[in-house]
């Protein structure tokens, strides 16, 4: 594959206060994100940056680089939000393949070239590849957990199995064919939304074996600050998608666990009008006493519980994935 015969791969973008304005830098995390991208060892993109109604510096510098390379387009946000901007940028685009980006993280130099070979090889598949998150200071446990819990789904390429417990593809870790990008306008969180149109579809995942995202932990990342990622957010997106795409109504469904996210399921069902059974350690017997159930699992122990928990539920002939699912 030469730079003349390659595919031409849209960059889609949403820009907001990542100047250095916001970032407190000398140098502004949008510059770090910028030179990554025109860093890359494939060099036949097109990036659609589309500026949702930045309050800093973040237009001056995607003007003064647009200036010098011709590749990179700016748009002004007709709407406001992450969703409004993307699908802004993927109309604008015109590439056969489809990433996003984010404008606070930074792009390993291979990382366009190693998805676009698995993907032309591949062009029903998604690709997505390893995340490394990193900070100013001490990047959070939660973070490094989700960060080696992502990659762990590469080494084990068993996303489907997962689809309930987290997105399983990280927001701006991914390569698709344009044709698969279908992005709802006003269905937050969009990235987790976007999965589950692949997710319905059952688009193969293909997971490079590398880290082809360096996402930037901070506190004003639109996922920390915004309600439109708060832990109830993502609950009402997982489990309305539950009850279309898995939920089947002539089976029991259980719930087990006796936590906060056992609650948040037990008041969305009951909201839905949607009948279960809750499962805790002291009425496990029930599991036995059901007609083929399908079991939603809100606790996430460490991993020999973990075990425990899957040889239980195996013990019924209950497979994860199929028949039962951590949320």
């Amino acid at each position: 594959m030469t730079a003349s015969t390659a595919p031409l791969v849209s960059i889609i973008m949403p820009v907001k206060n990542a100047g250095s304005a916001i970032s407190g830098h000398e140098n502004a995390w949008l510059i770090d994100c910028l030179k990554s991208i025109q860093g890359q060892s494939f060099s036949r993109w097109e990036l659609i940056a589309v500026d949702d109604h930045s309050s800093d510096n973040s237009k001056e510098i995607l003007s003064t680089l647009a200036h010098k390379d011709n590749r990179i387009q700016i748009y002004n946000n007709e709407g406001n939000g992450i969703i409004s901007a993307l699908q802004m940028a993927l109309k604008h685009s015109t590439g056969t393949f489809i990433t996003r980006m984010d404008a606070d993280d930074i792009m390993p130099a291979d990382k366009l070239k190693c998805m676009l070979e698995v993907l032309e090889a591949n062009p029903r598949a998604v690709v997505t590849g390893k995340v490394k998150y990193f900070a100013d200071g001490l990047v959070s446990e939660g973070y490094l957990a989700y960060e080696k819990w992502l990659n762990e789904r590469i080494d084990a390429n068993d996303y489907w199995d997962w689809m309930y417990r987290e997105c399983v593809i990280a927001s701006a870790n991914w390569m698709t064919h344009r044709d698969h990008v279908v992005l709802a306008s006003d269905v937050y969180p969009e990235d987790y939304n976007l999965v589950f149109h692949w997710y319905e579809n059952r688009l193969e995942v293909m997971g490079v074996d590398a880290v082809t995202h360096l996402w930037r932990e901070h506190d004003k990342r639109t996922s920390r600050i915004s309600a439109h990622y708060d832990q109830t957010a993502f609950f009402d997106l997982k489990l309305a998608q539950f009850l279309r795409f898995d939920q089947q109504e002539d089976r029991p469904l259980a719930v087990m666990g006796k936590n906060k996210k056992a609650k948040l399921i037990g008041q969305f069902l009951n909201k839905n009008q949607i009948a279960y059974i809750g499962i805790d350690l002291e009425n496990l017997h029930l599991v036995a006493e059901l007609d083929q159930p399908q079991v939603l699992v809100a606790v996430f122990p460490d991993e020999l519980v973990r075990e425990g928990i899957v040889g239980f539920l195996g013990g019924f002939g209950l497979d994860m994935g199929k028949d039962w699912w951590w949320v």
